[in-house]
């Protein structure tokens, strides 16, 4: 799986005002940065209700691995990042925490008998997420995250908004009609 941005629903009233909603993608690590745009509506898979068992596949066949590996910095922005062989070598690193984190979560389920939610939780890391998202103001994200000083995964998930978005021709929509996105 990769970071994906697909249009749902694009409309445009006879004023001029768009209103655009996604299906969004992404590593569930940055749901939590994604979430301080408070101009977005939306709504989010919930690692809670997913079943274990699905979410433990899940992981196991298609799990999020860093699109590339910063080397250690200072600060929030770094600018280095780790060579092809060290690369290759953080990859087995993350995909055997993957594994320990799914054998602990597995003997939380199975053997100790806690809930779906808790042990959900463990997988979180390495899990992709959907989100369904609107909003009539997409720019001040585009600026923000879009940017070479954002964090990699959510530059990537913007660049994608960004080109979907240009590339959307909205509806029209005339008085008293409605943006409905699965309409």
């Amino acid at each position: 799986m990769k970071i994906q941005a697909k249009i749902l629903a694009d409309s445009i009233s006879e004023r001029g005002d768009r209103i655009t909603t996604y299906l969004l993608t992404f590593p569930r690590i940055i749901l939590a940065e994604f979430n301080t745009h408070r101009s977005f509506s939306r709504n989010s898979a919930s690692s809670r209700a997913i079943p274990f068992k699905k979410m433990v596949e899940s992981v196991e066949k298609n799990p999020f691995i860093p699109i590339a590996w910063q080397k250690d910095h200072k600060g929030m922005q770094g600018t280095e990042y780790l060579d092809n062989s060290s690369s290759k070598q953080a990859i087995l690193t993350w995909l055997s925490a993957r594994d320990l984190a799914v054998e602990q979560a597995m003997d939380l389920n199975d053997n100790i008998g806690a809930t779906k939610q808790l042990c959900n939780r463990l997988l979180e890391p390495f899990m992709w997420h959907t989100v369904i998202c609107t909003a009539t103001e997409y720019e001040n994200f585009f600026k923000l995250r879009d940017h070479e000083a954002a964090e990699i995964h959510i530059q990537e998930l913007a660049r994608r908004m960004k080109e979907a978005m240009s590339n959307s021709t909205p509806k029209i929509l005339h008085v008293g009609e409605w943006h409905i996105p699965f309409g």
